[in-house]
């Protein structure tokens, strides 16, 4: 082997165990956008049927598609901490039981009841307890499998062969539930509450920043949970003033920029069940539900995130500049324009920031180009089974490579023999001559004979 062929696998190496934030992120959503995809939906068409009449807020039916689009948000964790499992390398039903844990009822009620009557919670009588909003979160469950993937190797070290099959499960979800409510789960709430001040800084000073700052940020937010700590913000926003500027705009922005990112893909990619998945993630997006974009389209292919970035930063910035007021708090989507009817030119307004966000990310993404994923990864997202053909291909793959591998063995066979017939001869020997039992034949004699002759 060469120097250079050398070089070239340690680059190749150091390529594979280099940590990338984006493949980990995918590898963690990857699994689990089926069930993001068909909530999201159900979401819109719930939001649809609510905003053309067809079914009122406190019929059956609108609980009945509520509770199907909303499940899967709201147990988002327990999915993520089984797809954060596979890829940390932990064990996933013990992630989903400390998931579980987080969002049982009486835990939950128990955080919202102490957070609106002030109350401070304590663990044991002495440690203190953050409120955190697990529902629906996604960067604290991450943290806390990330955690439970470190311990769980020390613990395995730690116990007794004859006792891990009852200590283990129980130290894990101990010691992984308490680091979770008491460190791990409050940090993505104290980045929130900590984004929260500044925006609501920045708003004092520079109002027209700050939906440009949110219309390019929200994925980033939206991947730290961190968009939920700028809820009370809006919502203080509307109670006090009327509208809000701070959260509404920017969100609407990019999300409609997702939208244009993901028609985008649709259009250049070149797989049949991969196009039909973007055209429908990008439909979702116009809706105001961005997560299928944003996890199956715009984190994995990277350039579509960046373009999703700059089309949302852009068309947030014209939000800001024209004063677009939401009036309402809804799905920053299409549907969220009856927000934003009054005044007329509040609506016009909103129009042309959703026609700059989606053509502008759209023109951004469809010039940049991107690396269609492969077939697998398709696949896995969409839920299409193998073809015929595709098993008949990977069929004579295996075939050829078994065929190759034959001959590889015969070519190599009738040397590996005589090589080990000669091995185990001299080792026969040798041993026999040790004890004794076997005494050096004269040929052998003469080959020592004639080894130090020609030595000398």
């Amino acid at each position: 082997m060469t120097k250079t062929e050398t070089l070239s696998g340690k680059e190749m190496l150091v390529e594979k165990k280099k940590f990338n934030v984006f493949d980990m992120i995918g590898g963690i959503f990857k699994p689990i956008l089926i069930v993001i995809v068909g909530a999201g939906v159900l979401q819109t068409l719930r939001d649809i049927l609510v905003q053309t009449g067809a079914i009122s807020k406190v019929s059956s039916s609108y609980i009945f598609l509520d509770g199907l689009g909303s499940a899967a948000f709201y147990f988002l964790p327990i999915f993520l901490a089984i797809s954060s499992a596979n890829v940390f390398k932990a064990t996933p039903y013990l992630a989903a039981a400390v998931a579980a844990f987080l969002l049982f009822p009486n835990i939950t009620n128990l955080f919202s009841w102490a957070n609106s009557v002030g109350w401070n919670l304590t663990l044991f009588g002495k440690i203190p307890i953050t409120y955190v909003k697990y529902e629906s979160s996604v960067l604290p469950i991450i943290l806390i499998i990330f955690f439970q993937s470190k311990i769980e190797p020390l613990l395995k070290k730690v116990i007794p062969d004859l006792l891990r099959s009852i200590l283990f499960p129980v130290l894990t979800l101990f010691i992984t539930c308490l680091a979770g409510i008491i460190i791990l789960g409050p940090l993505g709430t104290w980045a929130g509450d900590g984004l929260a001040f500044v925006i609501t800084w920045i708003n004092g000073l520079a109002p027209w920043l700050v939906p440009t700052l949110v219309g390019a940020a929200s994925p980033f937010l939206v991947i730290t949970g961190s968009h939920y700590s700028l809820f009370p913000v809006a919502t203080q926003n509307l109670a006090q003033l009327g509208y809000d500027t701070v959260l509404m705009p920017g969100m609407m922005a990019s999300n409609i920029a997702l939208a244009g990112a993901s028609f985008a893909v649709a259009i250049r990619a070149k797989q049949k069940s991969y196009k039909s998945y973007c055209a429908s993630s990008g439909l979702t997006s116009f809706f105001g539900i961005s997560q299928s974009s944003l996890y199956g389209i715009a984190i994995p292919l990277k350039k579509p995130l960046i373009t999703s970035v700059i089309g949302g930063g852009i068309a947030g910035f014209y939000a800001g500049i024209s004063g677009i007021q939401a009036r309402s708090f809804s799905t920053p989507g299409l549907l969220s324009l009856v927000g934003y009817s009054s005044p007329t030119s509040n609506l016009i307004n909103a129009l042309i920031c959703i026609v700059i966000a989606f053509v502008a990310t759209f023109i951004l993404t469809f010039l940049a180009g991107f690396q269609e994923p492969s077939r697998e990864t398709v696949r896995e997202l969409t839920g299409e089974p193998i073809s015929e053909e595709e098993k008949q291909e990977i069929i004579e793959k295996a075939e050829e490579l078994e065929a190759a591998a034959r001959e590889a063995e015969e070519a190599l066979g009738d040397a590996s023999m005589e090589v080990t017939r000669a091995t185990i001869a001299r080792g026969a020997t040798r041993l026999g001559e040790t004890t004794g039992l076997v005494s050096p034949t004269e040929d052998e004699t003469g080959e020592e004979d004639d080894q130090k002759g020609g030595d000398a």
